[in-house]
């Protein structure tokens, strides 16, 4: 029996208290509608693949946010009606969800973040995890000179220096409207006064619970043993960590007491993460990566980012679609998009890292040259039909981690930020005192080349572990914008290899086969990423797609654990949508 008998009612008036915090034309729609609506397209109609409009969709006129749990939604809309901008709505939505999701994403772990202020300009930020002074890739070999992934995976040699805190502050401090206390306000009340434990993060605490650390056991656990679902999550290390923030800002991240206490736990481990780590530390802001694609001006990360693999995946379909060689019909459809996602992840696997470290050539991947060339191959290899699948390597484990947040006002003030710790609970380590979850995101690295990581997806030397590097990242915060600069759309998701397909996936049923933005989100999806040699594709594609038809790849159905997060804008309304997949809602005005 639970020490909270009426958990679940506790829940639905925390939701409850959500809704009451905006007003929007299509309150009726979120709350009553049951029906979904079907569109023509040369995809097949599919019978149950698409969610209810009950909650994840919503439409405002003022602002819009969408995020992967209600109470970072509120956290948002709390501050917006304190007259804050987008920008003081994404902090406190991101400080928010590293309390209300600390299996995703948190203060110890790392991101990027695209803002356009279309008066003031627009910015990338890479505040990603680095690799610490003592990260070499030999620290990561075993005598035999053989790779140690257990030892790159998870605990205390798997965390990267992390950026969570040094970015969001930077972005606030240079954008924001409010004072930092009003921003974290949201985040310090979840985290001192508890929040109902949903069925997501019940079932993860149960997963790696034998794993914890006993600090961790203590934080994430009621009696020695795992909480459950509907039972009061409180954190109170964790809010004297957002406390000390609050008053000493990154300063705390630099030398305050924070920085002091992983210190001390890492005299155990070999100090492999040092005080040296911490005053060296950077949050790096550079122009975002531009590109036309898709009759929209589309800007995203640059490198470390995967943001360049998404553009010429894009770039790759629309070339072929201009062809008349391809077969036709659905089964040319899912061909041309399969070969543009190998070759985007096979550039990824081949050339993707840190441009600090070695050069990754932006400018040829995005290049219509390029693009017509590689097209010309493909062309070839479909028309021929003469080609064996490479292969197959491991293939990826399912891990539903990082975050996503998207942010627009009316005037096309814009926010897209993806924030993680990698893995599910990250190292699955606490530091005493302080209610941070580590990072395992020296995982990204490539420990050798062709070995795979979590996701499968393997490297080069290029993603080579080094001091001071950024390891290569799936996650691809994007903006676009119409012709005449003004903001159409911002979208990204978490999902580890799946997150540049997630979102070239919803961009094109959104874009091309001119779906609405629901339908968009939650269609089912097809996902290849050069290695393993494979096509997944959604279960409820199953034999819309006989794999006769089909008889390049190897097909495996498997449900895609992307979840996109987005918000558009059309005419003077703006539509967000949180992916069903989740627990998070849109909320706006």
């Amino acid at each position: 029996m639970s020490l909270f008998p009426n958990r679940r009612t506790i829940f639905l008036l925390i939701s409850l208290c959500v809704f009451s915090f905006y007003r929007c034309e299509s309150i009726q729609t979120l709350l009553e509608s049951k029906q979904t609506k079907e569109t023509e397209t040369s995809f097949p109609q599919i019978q149950g693949s698409l969610e209810k409009r009950d909650r994840y969709e919503l439409i405002g006129r003022e602002f819009m946010i969408a995020t992967d749990h209600p109470l970072a939604s509120q956290a948002g809309v709390e501050v917006w009606k304190q007259g804050g901008n987008v920008v003081d709505v994404f902090s406190a939505a991101s400080f928010a969800i590293s309390v209300l999701r600390p299996q995703s994403t948190g203060l110890f772990g790392g991101g990027f973040a695209i803002v356009y202020l279309p008066k003031k300009g627009k910015w990338a930020y890479d505040f990603r995890e680095r690799s610490p002074k003592k990260g070499t890739a030999t620290y990561f070999l075993n005598p035999d000179g053989t790779p140690n992934t257990g030892k790159i995976l998870k605990g205390a040699f798997s965390v990267g220096v992390p950026g969570n805190v040094q970015g969001i502050l930077k972005i606030q401090k240079q954008h924001g409207k409010l004072n930092l206390a009003d921003v974290m306000a949201p985040a310090m009340r979840y985290a001192k006064n508890g929040f109902a434990v949903y069925a997501d993060l019940a079932n993860v605490v149960t997963k790696v619970w034998p794993e914890m650390n006993p600090e961790m056991q203590k934080v994430f656990g009621i009696d020695d043993r795992p909480i459950r679902e509907g039972e009061l999550l409180i954190q109170e290390d964790l809010f004297q960590t957002l406390q000390r923030i609050v008053e000493n800002e990154e300063k705390e991240w630099i030398d305050g007491e924070t920085t002091k206490r992983v210190s001390l736990y890492y005299q155990n481990f070999d100090e492999f993460i040092c005080p040296e780590d911490w005053k060296e530390y950077q949050v790096k802001q550079m122009d975002p990566l531009v590109s036309n694609v898709w009759g929209y001006q589309l800007m995203t990360m640059p490198p470390p980012s995967s943001g360049v693999h998404l553009v010429t995946m894009m770039q790759l379909y629309n070339e072929m679609a201009k062809r008349k060689t391809f077969p036709k019909g659905k089964v040319g459809e899912v061909i041309q998009i399969t070969e543009a996602m190998r070759v985007a992840y096979r550039d990824r696997a081949e050339l993707g890292g840190d441009p600090k470290f070695s050069e990754v050539p932006v400018s040829k991947l995005i290049s219509q040259s390029y693009i017509n060339d590689e097209v010309s191959e493909i062309e070839k290899k479909v028309v021929s039909g003469n080609w064996k699948p490479i292969p197959k390597s491991v293939e990826p484990k399912d891990s539903y981690n990082t975050t996503h947040i998207s942010v627009m006002d009316k005037e096309g003030n814009a926010v897209s930020s993806t924030q993680s710790i990698n893995g599910i609970f990250g190292a699955v380590q606490m530091v005493p005192g302080t209610g941070l979850v580590l990072n395992n995101t020296m995982d990204d690295f490539s420990i050798a080349p062709g070995v795979p990581n979590l996701y499968g997806l393997v490297g080069s030397n290029a993603n080579a572990i080094a001091p001071g590097k950024t390891p290569l990242s799936s996650m691809s915060p994007t903006i676009l914008l119409e012709t005449n600069g003004a903001t159409k759309l911002v979208i990204g998701a978490p999902g580890g290899s799946q997150i540049p397909t997630s979102i070239f996936n919803t961009l094109y049923h959104y874009l091309v086969q001119k779906r609405n933005l629901y339908e968009s989100v939650s269609f089912p999806r097809i996902h290849h990423q050069y290695l393993p040699d494979t096509l997944f594709l959604d279960p409820e594609l199953k034999g819309t797609f006989p794999e006769t038809e089909l008889p390049f790849y190897q097909v495996q159905y498997s449900r895609h654990r992307a979840k996109v997060f987005v918000v558009s804008k059309e005419g003077d309304k703006l539509i967000g949508v949180s992916d069903p997949k989740g627990e998070g809602v849109p909320l706006g005005f």
